[in-house]
């Protein structure tokens, strides 16, 4: 079993999601403290220009598997071809993403190869020649470290932005794979995830249960590549609340995110929790409406650039690392912020 650590890469349509070069750099680091040697894997189209990207953080090798069928179909062809390389070159460890592609594909791959599988990884590193993984535990109350234990390749599915991006420079020797087959069975794609009945702006639904929910708009950066986020937490009394939040958002180009207790109360869905059991975001801008700062919500932003607070309570934990706080009622402040940059922009 060699010591070679695998980046798998995500490319959609064409193009590298931000997590792939955070995950080459990443394998490139833990390669080189094992003495093994790094690799990215390209599966899709435009991998040529992945790969130019993937070698600039610093891993040796990048098997580039150009095809459509990745772009027509969900994970069974990434899988065919993973299984192969794996079985072929047997590296100690692949790294995944945690989006929902990445837990996809992994979750297929270890159930067809029989391999060893760790998600929600928030870092990881070697110590004395094993790999240890911190993970949050008993509700992101707790981080606790943890090691594969026996022999074989394993898997890593790690957190969006859990690991910077090192662009170290120099270029990678590319592999060329084929593509495999399309599957006689596969689900097929039938357009771009995430884009149909995509609103243009958010607006207050129903649950399945029928209470009322808060939906942001659908047609904004993914959450965890967001160069600005705001985000609203309990202070915003309810699910309507985040209508304030919405507009801020849209003032500002920005993506829509939740404290867990905005989340666990109903008004926003999951997919947009920040925190250390939802998402981990590392935007230029950070502007928290109304959450107060637990621990758990300051692990899914604590790295993002600048870091501003609205909140009524003085105390509030997140004044305590935010860059510019403001104590006020979140009601009043937020909608002359909005104000102020529509005017700022002439809009």
């Amino acid at each position: 079993m060699a010591n070679d650590v695998w980046a798998l890469a995500e490319i959609n349509s064409g193009k590298l999601a931000s997590i792939s070069l955070q995950l080459a750099s990443k394998a490139a680091e833990l390669a080189g403290a094992l003495g093994g040697s790094s690799a990215a894997i390209a599966l899709g189209t435009n991998t040529q220009a992945a790969a130019a990207d993937l070698g600039a953080c610093g891993v040796q090798t990048v098997y580039a598997s150009e095809g459509s069928v990745y772009d027509e179909y969900l994970t069974q062809p990434h899988v065919e071809a993973l299984a192969s390389l794996i079985q072929q070159h047997q590296p100690r460890l692949v790294l995944f993403g945690g989006t929902n592609f990445g837990r996809d594909v992994a979750a297929r791959l270890a159930a067809r190869l029989g391999l060893g599988i760790e998600y929600n990884v928030g870092d990881v590193a070697i110590e004395n020649g094993e790999v240890m993984m911190t993970v949050p535990a008993f509700g992101g109350s707790q981080a606790v470290k943890m090691a594969f234990q026996g022999e074989g390749t394993r898997l890593l599915g790690a957190r969006p932005n859990a690991f910077p991006t090192n662009r170290v420079g120099g270029a990678a020797n590319v592999e060329s794979v084929p593509a495999p087959a399309a599957p006689a069975n596969g689900a097929k794609v039938s357009g771009p995830f995430g884009t149909e009945g995509a609103a243009e702006a958010g607006h207050l639904g129903k649950a399945p249960d029928g209470h009322d929910i808060w939906m942001p708009a659908a047609s904004r950066a993914k959450l965890e590549e967001a160069q600005i986020v705001v985000s609203g937490g309990r202070g915003l009394g309810g699910p309507q609340g985040f209508a304030q939040i919405e507009d801020l958002a849209t003032a500002l180009g920005a993506s829509v995110g939740a404290s867990r207790a905005a989340v666990d109360a109903g008004w926003v869905p999951y997919a947009h929790q920040v925190g250390q059991t939802g998402k981990t975001v590392k935007p230029t801008v950070y502007i928290a409406c109304g959450i107060s700062g637990a621990v758990q919500h300051k692990a899914g932003m604590g790295t993002s650039g600048l870091i501003i607070a609205i909140n009524k309570d003085k105390d509030a934990p997140i004044f305590s690392f935010c860059d510019l706080g403001i104590v006020g009622d979140l009601n009043v402040v937020v909608p002359q912020l909005t104000a102020l940059v529509k005017a700022r922009k002439g809009s």
